[in-house]
This record gives C-alpha cells, structure tokens and sequence, in this order.
C-alpha cells in the first residue's frame, strides 16, 4: 500500500492534460494507491484543459482521499484543478486564488499598415474572424466575446464555491482576480492550512491507517517530448516544440 504523488508543475495546456490523464487514471484503478498528493506549481492556463484535470481528479477524491499540497502558486486554473482534491494545504510562501477569466488578443492591424502589408480575408459568417489578430474587434463583438468569458468564469466560480462549500457573499471576497497569501487563504477557506509536504503525508497516512511510503507517479510523455526534454537540447527549442505540439 501507498500514497501516490503526482506533480504538475508549469502552464496547463492541452498537451499536458494528455500527459497527466494516463497518470491519474493509473491512480484511480490501483488497489494499492490508497491516496494521491497532487503538488501544484502553476498560474494556470487553457480551461478546457483545466476542466478536464479538474473532472478526473474529481473522480478519484470520490473514492480515495486526494490532497492538493500548492508549492510557490496555484492561480486561476491551477487552483480550480485543486479544487477537486479533499483538502488543499500551501507553504507558507505560496501564493493562492485569481479566480477569475482572462483573454488577451493581439492587433497587429497598425503595425502591417506602417510597414505596407496588407491581409486579405474571405469567410462565411459575419464574425468567423472575430478573433482575427488583423483587425479590432467591433463593439457587438467584444459584448458576444464577454458573455463567453462569463459563462467560463461562472463555470469556475460555481465550482470552488461548490467544492469549497462558500457562499455567495463568500464568493464575492474571493473571485475578484486577486491572489492571497497563505494566511489570507486560509481566513477566506480557499486552503485547509499551512503545513509542510512531509506534515501532510503523515496525516494521510494515519487517517488510512498505513505506513507513510509514497510513490511517484510520473506523467506519459511521448519519445519526442522526452526527446527534447534532454540536457542538449536548447530551452529555446524545447518551448518552440511544445508551442507546435499544443497547436496540433
């Protein structure tokens, strides 16, 4: 019998939710994992990706007990996939929260123009370029693209207020965009405390009732990824590899 680590570390992208699901899934079926400490070093990232995580790692906190243990941040999406954990504890500092939506698209339309470039676009469909980086969103655009970003942020606010059992007024202290500190955490009950890894591995190991021997489990990457993941290879070629593989 163990409890099972898993590690993520870094922005959440849909790559990197392929890599973990094999992970998790792994977790959940193993007899002999009787609990998993999910280490979260992150700011974030794609939230379908999110929700994804988010959704597995639910599914093991409903028949194991699943702890979220934060290291120097878990912000946006990283603190909705904590969520999904039983308890979720930080150092003491980390930093917690920025719950909220944000969207940021480039407008590169000025630029092309002083330099005598000129994009020509055919679509099907009024707004098919609506996220065009070759042109400024218009007024009714911008109103369609918020309800989006509100229905994505309500989709997270609804589910830390679930998980974290906070009510409205709660909520409206805390989903402000805004990170915590540990202490302002743990008064707002987006963290269960302040303790260290090893604290937390004791405690879920006495409430089995086993001994306190961990296993890591690593996430499933392909060869070209462990590929590029090497000493040799350049930082700056290895996120340009990562960048085509999200892409695809």
């Amino acid at each position: 019998m163990f409890i099972a680590e898993i590690e993520f570390r870094g922005r959440i992208t849909r790559q990197k939710a392929a890599e973990y699901l094999p992970a998790l899934d792994f977790v959940q079926r193993s007899r002999k994992a009787r609990g998993l400490i999910l280490t979260i070093d992150s700011g974030g990232g794609d939230a379908n990706a999110t929700e994804i995580l988010y959704n597995k790692i639910t599914e093991i906190s409903n028949v194991k007990p699943v702890y979220a243990y934060v290291e120097s941040m878990a912000a946006s999406g990283a603190y909705w996939m904590a969520c999904a954990a039983g308890k979720i504890y930080c150092m003491r500092t980390s930093l917690v929260g920025s719950i909220g939506v944000i969207s940021m698209m480039p407008n590169v339309s000025g630029m092309l123009r002083k330099i005598g470039v000129e994009v020509s676009v055919m679509k099907v469909g009024d707004h098919k370029d609506m996220l065009s980086p070759f042109r400024a969103m218009d007024q009714g655009e911008r109103e369609r693209y918020q309800v989006l970003l509100n229905d994505i942020f309500e989709a997270f606010r609804s589910e830390v207020a679930k998980r974290r059992k906070l009510s409205d007024e709660e909520m409206a202290r805390v989903a402000t965009g805004e990170v915590f500190t540990p202490s302002a955490a743990k008064e707002m009950k987006l963290v269960d405390g302040v303790l260290p890894y090893d604290q937390i591995v004791k405690d879920m190991a006495s409430g089995l009732n086993i001994k306190a021997k961990r296993r890591k489990i690593p996430p499933q990457r392909t060869f070209v990824q462990r590929l590029i993941g090497t000493e040799f290879i350049g930082g700056a070629i290895r996120e340009a590899m990562d960048s085509m593989l999200d892409f695809q």
